[in-house]
């Protein structure tokens, strides 16, 4: 009983240590943008959306896992050039879907995010 006490307390202590810093994000609007500030930032974010979507498919074969995959960085990075989201406002379409699929190697642990950003510098325009 007296350790379920102590548990309740340390607990309870945590919890309103933390409502200051809960507080400091209270008043942020539009927190998805920063999904798409980076390369880096797309590739944390396939695997949540693709295992969210695994649970609605819970018998998926791994190269089919591995394809959602690929098919969720596509969408998020089309959805971003779409919306001219963080890097890929002022892309190409072929240059964020290309982004896209490079997401979905790197969340596979396939590909490097440097290597990536090389293999899609490749086929940038130059600016001059």
């Amino acid at each position: 009983m007296r350790q379920r006490l102590v548990f309740l307390a340390l607990l309870g202590l945590a919890v309103l240590s933390c409502l200051p810093v809960m507080a400091q994000g209270a008043g942020e609007t539009n927190a998805y943008a920063e999904t798409f500030a980076s390369l880096a930032a797309i590739v944390a974010a396939v695997p949540v959306v693709t295992e969210m979507l695994k649970g609605f498919f819970p018998k998926l074969p791994p190269i089919a896992v591995q394809i959602l995959s690929w098919t969720v960085g596509a969408a998020l990075c089309m959805f971003g050039w779409w919306q001219e989201l963080g890097f890929l406002a002022g892309q190409q379409w072929y240059i964020a879907l290309l982004y896209g699929l490079g997401s979905g190697l790197c969340a596979n642990g396939i590909a490097d995010t440097g290597l990536v950003d090389w293999l899609i510098g490749l086929f940038k325009s130059k600016k001059k």
